[in-house]
């Protein structure tokens, strides 16, 4: 009986947890990137980006990848050449607080806890 009444406890706290709002997942802070713009470059940034979820980088000129990318998130941030966050090959991955060296081009990006 007692296994029983552990059993319905333990799928009771599993579905609890996963019907957690997806905010639950979200990084807290912010991702910033350059891009190059029209004759200028600029700053832009992802403010507290939800979890689990590709981000696709916002980009002025869809030629030209973003780059100095800064992960001030609390999260583990991947971030993919590409711009669906599928390559297996060009990504990098940026620890809360870390910037990525400037070579690393970059169209979209994951975080993740």
């Amino acid at each position: 009986m007692r296994l029983r009444a552990t059993f319905a406890a333990a799928l009771g706290a599993a579905g609890l947890l996963l019907s957690l709002p997806g905010s639950a997942l979200a990084a807290d802070g912010e991702f910033s990137y350059w891009v190059e713009g029209t004759n200028a470059y600029h700053q832009r940034a992802l403010l507290d980006p939800a979890g689990r979820f590709c981000h696709r980088l916002d980009l002025p000129n869809p030629a030209a990848p973003a780059y100095g990318v800064r992960n001030n998130t609390d999260a583990t941030a991947i971030v993919f050449l590409d711009e669906n966050c599928s390559s297996n090959v060009y990504y990098y991955v940026l620890q809360p607080g870390q910037q990525a060296p400037r070579d690393v081009a970059v169209r979209s990006v994951t975080f993740s806890r």
